[in-house]
């Protein structure tokens, strides 16, 4: 199962800007949230709702 940090390799960003754009926050340039994105689906991430709980 793919992690953000698999997403932010292949998006060659940071896994604090993945979970930015996973969590819709409005700081991250347009065409870095495209970048995320496209990796996300290219990958097939999918939040891990028991790790979302502990937070």
């Amino acid at each position: 199962m793919p992690t953000i940090y698999d997403v932010a390799k292949r998006a060659g960003v940071s896994a604090m800007t993945v979970s930015r754009v996973i969590n819709g926050k409005k700081d991250v340039k347009p065409e870095t949230r495209e970048r995320v994105l496209k990796a996300i689906e290219e990958i097939g991430y999918v939040p891990n709702s028991l790790a979302r709980s502990f937070v």
